[in-house]
């Protein structure tokens, strides 16, 4: 199977998903429906929480860890935006070491379909990405926006989700093209205990313009996600995962992927 097999997984997962459920009628409240916590594929639920995760990535250049603390909140029973703040530790095999805060993320979603028999949800959104991080240290400066469409539903003890979203660098100080990104995932996640859930998740990246200094231009990178959510009180829920390349295209060689969310 071609890496554009892997591409066209997730895409058709989320069309799947997309498919099942009925209209959501207006702006009535939304079904009582929750998901699992996946590691890199976003939830189509309507969220009211804290969140802090740690993400750990080893490559050929070095190390970089990022710690990120995110507020999301309903202003509406099916809109929800979203602050994300991000502390970035660099260790790169050709400079010294960096740390500072990172590009701040602000994000908007709208569930606009849902379904009781199966449970389902859908949703549509966009992030926006502000250049707050030091180009020069490498630490983000980048302009960037990304609309994206997320989908879940429930089969059993097992939750399905899975989301396509198209990256576009805003940045005028970019020289040659700015740089757009499709990436697509799906999780699977087996409801084994109320406190504890197994999960595997399958994601793609496709750089399809912008400079091809790193070699991963039109190159579909491959990851795989085995983790798991465990929930030690009411209304908590730590997860993580072991992220891990299946093809020579790689930003990476491997990913430690945690976090823990606190619902109010």
């Amino acid at each position: 199977m071609t890496p554009r097999f892997f591409l066209l997984l997730p895409a058709l997962a989320t069309a799947i998903v997309a498919l099942a459920p009925l209209p959501a009628r207006a702006w009535d409240d939304p079904p009582g429906i929750s998901f699992f916590y996946p590691l890199t594929t976003r939830r189509p639920v309507i969220e009211r929480e804290l969140e802090f995760t740690v993400d750990h990535e080893k490559g050929a250049g070095g190390r970089v860890t990022e710690a990120r603390a995110a507020l999301e909140f309903p202003i509406l029973p099916r809109w929800q935006v979203e602050l994300e703040v991000p502390f970035i530790f660099l260790q790169e095999r050709d400079r010294t070491a960096q740390s500072g805060p990172g590009d701040i993320e602000i994000e908007t979603k709208v569930l606009v379909f849902d379904s009781i028999d199966p449970p389902a949800l859908v949703a549509i959104g966009v992030e926006g990405r502000l250049p707050s991080g030091s180009e020069r240290r490498g630490l983000g400066g980048e302009a960037a926006i990304e609309p994206f469409i997320t989908g879940g539903v429930a089969l059993g003890p097992f939750d399905v989700l899975a989301s396509v979203a198209y990256e576009v660098n805003l940045n005028s100080h970019v020289e040659g093209p700015h740089e757009h990104e499709l990436s697509a995932s799906t999780a699977l996640g087996w409801r084994v205990h109320r406190k504890f859930t197994p999960l595997v998740e399958l994601s793609t990246i496709t750089r399809l313009r912008g400079d091809n200094e790193d070699g991963l231009l039109n190159k579909t990178q491959v990851y795989i996600t085995p983790g798991f959510n465990v929930r030690p009180l009411p209304g908590m829920t730590f997860r993580m995962g072991l992220d891990l390349p299946l093809t020579d295209a790689r930003k990476f060689d491997y990913a430690i992927r945690s976090g823990l969310v606190i619902e109010f």
